[in-house]
C-alpha cells in the first residue's frame, strides 16, 4: 500500500487530474466495475452513503481487483477512531467532512500520522495482517482531503490550507451553497466565487483542489476551472440515468 500511496501522491503533486467514482452503495460489483472502467479513484462514502466499517476491506479488495484506482473513503465525521480504522484498513486517501478550523484539520491529520511523525495514530497494520505480510508502516500516511463546506470553513480557509498535514481540499457544493446563503443546484454568484476562492487558496498553499460533481459534464466544467481531484460520477446517479435511458429507448 505504501508504494501505491506514494505513486498517487507524486502524480497529484505533478499536477495530474484525477476523475473519480463516488460509491454510495456497498456493491463490490460496482466498485470493481468502476475501477475497471478507468476511474483514477473510487471513493467509499461512509457519511451519506450506505458503506459501513465492515464493508471497507471487501470494497477496497474489489477496487484493486478492477484496476489501479486510488482507494478513498469519506468518514462520517472528524473522529480519531474512524479515521484511524480507515488507515489500518489500507485506504489510500481519507476525506473528512465539515472541517471549519485549522485545529480541526490538524486533528484529522494527527489521526493519520504516527507519533514519530508528530501524530497520534497507533500502529495497526490490519490490512497487512490479513495477508500475513505485516511490516513497519511508520513512514506511511494516507492522503488527507478536508472538506470546506461551511461559512466558518470559508472564513478560515487560508489557515486550514496552511496546515502541513493537509494534502488537499474537497468541495461539497451542496453544503457550500447553504454556507453562502443559497440553494444547492441553482446558479449563484456567491457560490461561484466561493468555489473559485477555495481552488485558488488551495493551489497557493500547494494543496490539491478537489470537488464533488454529479456527472461528467459538470466534472468537465470544474476541470476547466482548475480543479484536479474531481468526482465525475456516482454509482446511484449513473445507474438511475442508465436505467431510465434504456427504458426510454425501449418504449420509444
Amino acid at each position: 500500500m505504501t508504494e501505491a500511496i506514494e505513486t498517487h501522491r507524486a502524480r497529484l503533486a505533478a499536477g495530474e487530474i484525477y476523475n473519480g467514482l463516488w460509491m454510495m452503495t456497498s456493491s463490490q460489483e460496482l466498485a470493481k466495475i468502476g475501477a475497471a472502467a478507468g476511474f483514477d479513484y473510487v471513493c467509499l462514502d461512509m457519511q451519506h452513503g450506505f458503506v459501513r466499517a465492515e464493508d471497507i476491506l471487501r470494497l477496497t479488495d474489489a477496487v484493486r481487483a478492477g484496476g489501479d484506482a486510488l482507494v478513498a473513503a469519506r468518514v462520517a465525521a472528524n473522529r480519531f477512531t474512524e479515521i484511524g480504522m480507515l488507515a489500518d484498513a489500507g485506504v489510500e486517501a481519507v476525506i473528512v467532512p465539515l472541517v471549519s478550523t485549522a485545529a480541526e484539520a490538524r486533528s484529522a491529520a494527527a489521526a493519520l500520522d504516527y507519533p514519530s511523525r508528530g501524530g497520534e495514530r497507533s500502529w495497526g497494520p490490519t490490512a497487512e495482517l490479513m495477508t500475513g505480510a505485516a511490516r513497519d508502516t511508520r513512514a506511511e500516511r494516507p492522503l488527507l482531503f478536508v472538506m470546506i463546506e461551511t461559512a466558518e470553513g470559508l472564513a478560515n480557509l487560508d489557515e486550514i490550507c496552511a496546515e502541513p498535514g493537509v494534502d488537499g481540499v474537497y468541495v461539497g457544493p451542496a453544503d457550500l451553497a447553504f454556507a453562502v446563503g443559497t440553494v444547492p443546484g441553482e446558479p449563484d454568484e456567491a457560490h461561484a466565487e466561493a468555489v473559485r476562492r477555495i481552488r485558488e487558496t488551495a493551489e497557493a498553499h500547494g494543496k490539491v483542489p478537489g470537488i464533488h460533481c454529479g456527472n461528467g459534464a459538470e466534472a468537465k466544467l470544474r476541470r476547466e476551472q482548475g480543479y484536479r481531484f474531481i468526482t465525475s460520477a456516482g454509482d446511484i446517479g449513473a445507474a438511475v440515468r442508465a436505467f431510465r435511458e434504456d427504458l426510454s429507448a425501449a418504449r420509444s
